[in-house]
């Protein structure tokens, strides 16, 4: 990374140079900036710099592409859970998420998910169960994702009468990164923004985002006769 970072700044400046057009001297006459002969050179090292990125940019996606775990290959079934941390308006919640997914597409997953939050020193509490989708983009022992999900909640607390539905709706975005641990266990950290459309401002005064741990379980390919373990 540190290599093909270093030569996409060199590309960048070579390119820059080369775009450099005139400039006036004190006679107020225009005099290149570059001679021919520097101009060629900054031409063959651009040439060169380019020839270097696309080469260690190949090497990046062919790495990724011998390395990358059968985990996240159509056809697969995972199991996970998470605990929860935020805060919003001087309260701080706990959060514990639960997921089911499968994966489609090479990468991308969906599923179903249940989370529950609890207002910490306060007996607010809130349920909710929502769809969700994942997609990987690098899929190797140390692997991110981003998320989306739609879910429908209800809030519960001391202060609504117990008739109260306080019912809700809210969207979910989350970006992660995973690590693999043990063998078909996963880990993961991520950060979690939620989007409510209404909330009842006397119970839980808002919701604020949340960064997450969480687990993930690979139980691998579902196939007619169950479930085909991978590797």
């Amino acid at each position: 990374m540190k290599q093909l970072i270093t030569t996409t700044t060199l590309l960048v400046a070579f390119t820059l140079a080369v775009q450099a057009q005139s400039r006036s001297d004190s006679t107020g006459r225009q005099k290149p900036i570059l001679s021919e002969e520097t101009r060629q050179n900054i031409n063959q090292k651009s040439t060169q710099a380019a020839e270097k990125f696309e080469e260690t940019l190949d090497q990046s996606i062919s790495y990724q592409q011998r390395n990358q775990l059968s985990w996240f290959q159509p056809g697969n079934l995972f199991l996970g859970g998470g605990l929860g941390m935020g805060a919003a308006n001087g309260q701080a919640y706990l959060a514990l998420n639960t997921r089911i997914g499968y994966f489609f597409q090479p990468g991308f997953t969906a599923g179903l998910r249940f989370d529950t939050d609890r207002l910490v020193g306060n007996k607010y509490n809130s349920r909710q169960i929502g769809a969700f989708a994942r997609y990987y983009p690098f899929r190797t022992r140390i692997s991110s994702f981003l998320g989306a999900s739609l879910n429908s909640g209800r809030e519960f607390s001391e202060n609504l009468p117990p008739e109260a539905k306080a019912r809700y709706t809210s969207v979910g975005l989350e970006v992660g990164v995973m690590a693999w641990i043990l063998h078909r266990l996963g880990a993961e950290l991520s950060y979690e923004s939620n989007f409510y459309n209404k909330l009842d401002p006397t119970v839980s005064r808002g919701k604020g985002n949340r960064i997450k741990l969480g687990v993930n379980y690979y139980f691998g390919q579902i196939s007619n006769r169950g479930v085909k373990l991978t590797r």
